[in-house]
């Protein structure tokens, strides 16, 4: 065993040996699965890795991620079977027939597994679709998270605001890309949220591509999601740009559209 793998925990390791030598990317659901770990476990280890420069994350359903480093052996029987998932990971669909269902169970899941994955430290996830006041035509996304990052050798303090355009199965179509770039002129980043349940994503499929298409071209994130409330069923279609937007902007959308409590916490934070 090398230096740099004799330092790795026991953890560390054997989360490294179960990817793909050849530099394949394994969902984040199908890896954890089959290493059974709980969540914390899992993005210990993979979070550390990635810190050490020997593993890669990408867009996928539930994230991905790859082997950076290669090594000269063959690829692990282990690996081989994830690369080809694992059955019966998919939850089973639930069933929504209007777009306000879709807010918690989906802001549940970007406050706990989506950051996690995402690596952020999140202050704040709302639901600010339902605020009262401001209610004109694309002026308030569905759900909206902010987080404060800082940097080792950038100094001060960074708001991070990211704003996600909910959509159920029977609004898929481009619109939602133009309100969420609507958004995103008070947002770091912004996002379309798709319900995409798997009994229809055939019959949607060329629906999606025509939105992905169009989030591509303006920088817009889209994500589909299989199941609500389950972030194994979500699939980063495309990525959202980073902007930094004008200040005074971003000050006007946090004072209208996070709750008072989140506004107290992020004055706090930024002192």
């Amino acid at each position: 065993m090398d230096a740099g793998r004799s330092a790795l925990t026991e953890d560390q390791l054997t989360l490294l040996s179960a990817l793909p030598r050849d530099g394949s990317s394994v969902s984040n659901p199908s890896l954890r699965h089959f290493l059974k770990w709980k969540l914390d476990r899992y993005f210990a280890a993979r979070d550390a890795l990635v810190d050490m420069g020997l593993v890669s994350r990408g867009p996928g359903k539930g994230g991905v991620v790859r082997r950076v480093q290669r090594e000269e052996s063959d690829e692990t029987p282990v690996a081989s079977a994830l690369r080809f998932g694992q059955p019966g990971l998919a939850a089973a669909e639930g069933v929504f027939t209007s777009e306000p269902e879709l807010y918690e169970p989906m802001r549940a899941v970007i406050e706990d597994a989506w950051a996690r994955d995402h690596r952020q430290d999140l202050l704040a996830v709302e639901t600010t679709a339902l605020a009262a006041g401001h209610n004109g035509i694309w002026t308030r996304p569905d759900i909206a998270s902010v987080e404060l990052r800082t940097f080792q050798y950038v100094p001060g303090k960074h708001l991070e605001v990211n704003t996600f355009e909910v959509k159920g199965s029977w609004a898929v179509n481009v619109q939602a890309v133009y309100e969420a770039l609507a958004h995103r002129r008070a947002a770091t980043r912004s996002y379309v949220l798709l319900h995409v349940p798997r009994s229809q994503a055939l019959a949607l499929a060329e629906a999606v591509a025509e939105v992905a298409d169009a989030a591509r071209e303006h920088g817009i994130g889209l994500v589909t999601a299989g199941d609500p409330c389950d972030y194994e069923t979500w699939d980063e279609v495309a990525e959202a740009r980073r902007v930094e937007p004008d200040p005074e902007r971003l000050n006007q959308f946090i004072a209208r559209q996070f709750s008072e409590p989140t506004r107290s916490l992020i004055a706090t934070r930024l002192r």
